[in-house]
């Protein structure tokens, strides 16, 4: 229990001035969690046999984090750029790389396995590059603090809320094999905390919403932070691992703080595009 109020003493302090200064502050935060959590991502995928291309992959997070710093490059331009590059380079490591190190005793890997590879690899840039690049296109919008506290407060509302129901009074376990603690009591806990919260930021952060776009923003953000929990879970659980990486004492690593606010943001970010600007 110390470590982890030591981590949340120092970490949180950290985290909540970024957010404050904004850019370039923030993009610098960003740039540092999208490295260490797409190195989380592909040590799990790793324990699942697979062999994502580490350093091209945190490269290709890296350049979504650029993009959202505020870049003239179409975010579609980085996804496709970032695909083609690292399918390449999986195809010339399966083709050229491989055959070199086979007197080693290297495995060589069909086309097949180099495909799902470089699925791994799409899939920690886009899992923690690309919805940290829309945390910082949010943050320079009009207001953008504001929605990005949503964002962060939101997560934590939930997730607290959740915890402290579920703890409390879970009986029925949400989904036991994804994860057992977890119950539908602390779900609709941290559900109903989260409209509870999205409705008091707007109200305080005076934000240009309606009551009825309030509730639906906090019933988006409800819903969101738990699937991003769930899926992080069911990530780990697939790899065999408790935490997704040691990085914070007494909380586990990088994504295991942000499981729940990546989701978040991709909803608040649509939702202010789509509904607000």
């Amino acid at each position: 229990m110390v470590p982890r109020i030591i981590s949340a003493f120092v970490g949180i302090p950290i985290v909540m001035t970024a957010v404050w200064a904004g850019l370039p502050w923030l993009s610098l935060l960003g740039a540092i969690l999208a490295s260490l959590g797409a190195l989380e991502f592909y040590r799990m995928a790793q324990k699942r046999e697979a062999r994502p291309a580490v350093l091209p992959g945190i490269a290709w997070a890296l350049a979504f984090v650029v993009n959202g710093h505020g870049n003239d490059w179409p975010a579609t331009g980085v996804a496709l750029g970032g695909a083609a590059i690292t399918l390449l380079w999986h195809q010339l490591w399966r083709l050229v790389a491989l055959p070199i190190f086979a007197r080693f005793g290297v495995v060589h890997r069909s086309f097949g396995d180099a495909i799902v590879d470089w699925v791994y690899t799409a899939a920690g840039a886009f899992y923690i590059g690309w919805t940290l690049s829309l945390f910082l296109l949010l943050r320079v919008e009009a207001n953008g603090l504001a929605w990005v506290m949503v964002v962060v407060l939101g997560s934590f509302a939930t997730d607290t809320g959740a915890l402290i129901i579920g703890k409390s009074f879970g009986r029925r376990a949400l989904a036991p094999r994804i994860s057992p603690g977890k119950t539908w009591e602390g779900a609709i806990g941290g559900f109903i905390l989260g409209i509870g919260a999205v409705l008091a930021l707007a109200s305080l952060l005076e934000l240009p919403v309606s009551m009825l776009e309030s509730v639906a923003l906090g019933a988006l953000v409800g819903v969101s932070a738990q699937v991003g929990d769930l899926m992080e879970s069911m990530i780990k659980r697939a790899s065999g691992v408790k935490d997704a990486g040691r990085m914070i004492p007494g909380h586990g690593g990088i994504l295991d703080r942000l499981d729940s606010v990546v989701f978040v943001i991709v909803v608040v970010y649509h939702f202010f595009i789509w509904v607000i600007k």
